[in-house]
């Protein structure tokens, strides 16, 4: 799920935080906007939960986790919402 994920935003304007990253979750810094209203943006507009970050970094990374009941068909979900967020200027 993990390299699915990341393999299928290579062209989003989003960063992959760790060189070596773990199969359980994807930290993600955006390039040009705030980590918070991405995360809300997914939640509110199309009902999929990201992983906000706290403190000083809540504005600067999110996180994906891949781990637990989640299906291909979920993942591709998440992958079609940043695609279509980046179409319309949010990313």
């Amino acid at each position: 799920m993990a390299e699915d994920f990341r393999n299928s935003i290579k062209d989003l304007p989003l960063e992959i935080v760790s060189e070596s990253p773990s199969n359980a979750v994807t930290c993600l810094r955006p390039v040009h906007g705030g980590a918070k209203e991405i995360v809300r943006i997914l939640k509110d507009e199309y009902n999929i939960w990201a992983c906000p970050n706290g403190g000083e970094m809540a504005d600067v990374v999110f996180r994906i986790g891949h781990i637990g009941h989640i299906t291909s068909e979920d993942n591709h979900k998440l992958i079609d919402a940043l695609h279509d967020m980046n179409r319309r200027g949010l990313l």
